[in-house]
């Protein structure tokens, strides 16, 4: 929640007091003055102070799922099961992705309803990282280590950013991106000659997927995930 919203509806303060508030330095968080009026705050893992006063307000959520292959990244769909299908028990009106995979690719997936958090994260300029496990049909060879490195050619005429690659053995590797174009790591590895036969992401941001968390599953984020999210709130 922007911390100009939390004030305004915690104490019946209109917009322009509530900035004046702000700026005069009568709201704190975890301490320290904010730095625009705009800023997203998280009561899970911070503390808001205004004048002398501990503001409660109802957190964020924050989920973990393990993506399994043949389901869709959405809300709904009328042939597929979709991964909100798996969130059993939980509120979900107000629950959006941080991103998707693909029908056939696996792995870390972030359910939110901070959509501040979304969009920093999704956005191109947060150079946000991703981490995925591949398994190729052809052999991997060390000249493929360079080709990322350099900056692969997709789509034609699109080229990306420098990746990369590590290789643990032949038909297995892993491969690090700062992008997310549609189904970006396959068609990069398939330019290189490279079919993917399977594909999971392991790490989306500060996030590992969680090794006990079986494909179908999910949870909540631990405080520590969720600190380590605070760089994306604004």
């Amino acid at each position: 929640m922007r911390i100009d919203e939390l004030i305004m509806k915690n104490f019946l303060l209109n917009k322009k007091e509530t900035k004046k508030a702000i700026k005069e330095g009568l709201v704190t968080v975890d301490g320290g003055i904010p730095t625009k009026i705009s800023q997203n705050v998280d009561s899970s893992v911070q503390e808001v102070i205004f004048r002398g006063e501990k503001v409660i307000f109802y957190p964020h959520k924050y989920y973990m799922l393990h993506k399994p292959v043949q389901t869709i990244s959405a809300n709904s769909d009328e042939k597929y099961e979709t991964v909100f299908d798996l969130l059993e028990n939980v509120d979900k009106s107000e629950l959006y992705l941080v991103g998707r995979l693909d029908f056939w690719t696996s792995g870390l997936l972030l359910i939110t309803d901070n959509g501040k958090l979304g969009r920093s994260m999704l956005n191109p300029e947060s150079h946000v990282e991703k981490i995925y496990q591949v398994t190729t049909k052809e052999p991997l060879v060390v000249s493929d280590v360079d080709k990322f490195a350099q900056g692969l050619l997709i789509d034609g005429d699109v080229l990306l950013k420098p990746a990369q690659l590590e290789i643990t053995d032949a038909h297995h590797a892993n491969v690090k991106i700062s992008e997310g174009r549609n189904r970006q790591v396959r068609k990069m590895f398939l330019s290189t000659g490279k079919l993917v036969t399977e594909l999971k992401r392991i790490k989306f941001g500060p996030l590992d997927l969680d090794e006990d968390l079986a494909p179908g599953q999910y949870r909540e984020l631990t405080i520590k995930e969720v600190e380590s999210l605070i760089p994306h709130f604004n």
